[in-house]
C-alpha cells in the first residue's frame, strides 16, 4: 500500500507534466497559416497597387431596335377578300392599295340613297317655293328638310365603309406576310400584314441614374449589333423625363440611318456612351470586387492586415473597374487569397502586380 504522502506528492506530478504538455501543444498549433482561436490567421494573396490614371467614363449598356414605323394592319370591315394587291416582302408607297374588301352591296345601297336624296332635295326646293306663297307649312319644309340630312348621313356612312374596305398603305415601307387568300372572309381585327419602315431605325437602351444629368438629346453613341457585329452611330433625339424607381435607370431613344439594311428591328444591340473624360481615375481589376449583399466590397492592404472597405464602382472595361469612392491612389487592393481573407487577417504578400496572375 502506497503512503499517502507519497500518493499525493506523485498526483502533482503527474498534474503538472499534464499542464506543461497542453500548453506546449497549444503554442505549437498557432504557428502562421493555421487556424486557432488565439487570433487571425496568416492568408498569402496578392496586391494592386492603386494609382490614378487617364480614363475615358463610358456607358455599356444593351439596347433594342425597333422600327422607325410599324404597324400591323388589320380588316377594317368584315367581309370576303375581293382582290390583292401586293406581294410579300414588297416595298410600297403610303396610299398604295393593298387589298380590297368586298363592298358591292354598300356600293348598291349607296346608289339607292343618292338617288332618294336627289328626289328628297328636288322635294324640298319645291316646298321652299311654295312657303313662300303660303302654299305649304313651315312644318312640312322642316320635315323634308330632315329627310335630306338623314339620307346625306346614310350615305356619308356608306361611303366611310366602301373606303374602309378598300386597305391602303398608311406610310411607305416593306410589307410583312399574309396568312390568306383571294375569296377568304375576313373577320372585322384580322391581321392582313405588317408595314415597318426599316431605312431608319429607333434604339432603346436605359443608363444609370447617376448619368442623368450628361443624358442630352442630339448626343451621338455607339452601336454595335450582337448578331451581324456591324458598328454604326445613332444621335439620341428624346430622354425620357421619368427615371424608373424600379431599376433606378433613364431610358434613352435614338435614331440611326440603315439604308443598307444592315441592322434588323427586333435585334440586340451593344450601346457605347462616352460620358467624360477623367485624368485622374482609379481602375482595379474586377477580380477584386466581392459582392456582398447590396454592396461592393475590396480588402485593402494596411499594416500586413486585411480591412474591409465598401467601394461605389461605376463603370466597367475589360478586367478593369472604375472605382468611384472607397479607394485612393496608393492603396493596396487584395486580388487573390479573397476566399480566405476575413476583415483583420494577417497577410502575407507574395506580389504586388499590375494584373493578378502576372
Amino acid at each position: 500500500m502506497i503512503p499517502k504522502s507519497k500518493f499525493l506528492h506523485r498526483s502533482a506530478q503527474l498534474l503538472t507534466l499534464l499542464f506543461f504538455s497542453t500548453g506546449i501543444y497549444s503554442c505549437g498549433s498557432g504557428n502562421a497559416g493555421g487556424g486557432n482561436s488565439q487570433g487571425p490567421r496568416t492568408v498569402n494573396a496578392e496586391g494592386f497597387k492603386a494609382e490614378t490614371e487617364p480614363y475615358t467614363i463610358q456607358i455599356r449598356a444593351t439596347g433594342e431596335l425597333i422600327s422607325y414605323e410599324e404597324v400591323e394592319l388589320r380588316t377594317p370591315v368584315a367581309g370576303n377578300v375581293l382582290s390583292i394587291h401586293f406581294e410579300e416582302g414588297q416595298y410600297v408607297r403610303k396610299g398604295t392599295l393593298l387589298v380590297k374588301i368586298d363592298s358591292r352591296t354598300w356600293e348598291a345601297q349607296k346608289k339607292g340613297l343618292e338617288a332618294q336624296l336627289l328626289s328628297a332635295e328636288n322635294e324640298l326646293s319645291r316646298k321652299k317655293q311654295l312657303l313662300q306663297i303660303e302654299g305649304t307649312s313651315q312644318e312640312d319644309v322642316d320635315h323634308s328638310e330632315a329627310r335630306v340630312s338623314s339620307l346625306k348621313a346614310q350615305i356619308e356612312e356608306l361611303a366611310v365603309r366602301i373606303d374602309l374596305a378598300h386597305v391602303k398603305a398608311p406610310f411607305s415601307g416593306r410589307l410583312g406576310m399574309r396568312n390568306f387568300s383571294l375569296g377568304a372572309y375576313l373577320s372585322q381585327g384580322d391581321m392582313i400584314t405588317r408595314v415597318v419602315q426599316t431605312h431608319k431605325l429607333k434604339i432603346n437602351f436605359d443608363i444609370p441614374a447617376r448619368y442623368a444629368s450628361v443624358a442630352r438629346e442630339r448626343l451621338d453613341v455607339n452601336v454595335i449589333s450582337s448578331s451581324a457585329g456591324d458598328t454604326t452611330l445613332a444621335r439620341i433625339y428624346v430622354v425620357d423625363p421619368v427615371i424608373n424607381p424600379n431599376s433606378r435607370s433613364l431610358r434613352l431613344r435614338g435614331i440611326l440611318e440603315n439604308d443598307k439594311g444592315r441592322f434588323i428591328p427586333g435585334d440586340f444591340v451593344q450601346v457605347l456612351m462616352d460620358i467624360e473624360q477623367n485624368d485622374n481615375a482609379i481602375l482595379i481589376p474586377a477580380e477584386a470586387i466581392i459582392a456582398d449583399l447590396n454592396t461592393q466590397v475590396v480588402y485593402l492592404l494596411r499594416n500586413g492586415k486585411a480591412e474591409r472597405h465598401e467601394v461605389e464602382i461605376g463603370t466597367r472595361t475589360s478586367g478593369r473597374v472604375h472605382i468611384l469612392d472607397g479607394i485612393v491612389a496608393g492603396d493596396t487592393v487584395l486580388i487573390t487569397g479573397l476566399m480566405d481573407i476575413r476583415d483583420g487577417s494577417n497577410i502575407n504578400l507574395m506580389r504586388l502586380n499590375q494584373e493578378a496572375g502576372l
